[in-house]
């Protein structure tokens, strides 16, 4: 099954999160929706540097590295440009 990052970033909407950047000394830091952990990722240069997202389930974590939170952040780009064209949004 393919990666679909639109699904994954709703279906996740309101899912503790962490975010991992791959640098010295960079601690992980929380969040409680994967959309502000991917925003969060974009803040921090995740489109250029390693970086991996940990959505935290009851059972079991999702990890989602460098290429994938990538896709992620690419993802909630076009949503918030489709969302600012949009007036009814």
């Amino acid at each position: 099954m393919a990666f679909d990052p639109v699904k994954t970033l709703y279906t996740y909407a309101d899912t503790d999160c962490s975010v991992q950047m791959w640098v010295a000394d960079a601690k992980p830091v929380q969040f409680s929706s994967l959309k502000d952990a991917v925003a969060y990722a974009k803040e921090q240069g995740g489109k250029w540097n390693d970086v991996e997202i940990t959505v935290h389930l009851p059972r079991e974590d999702i990890a989602y590295g460098s290429d994938k939170t990538r896709m992620l952040i690419d993802a909630l780009e076009r949503s918030s440009k489709a969302d600012r064209l949009d007036p009814d949004a």
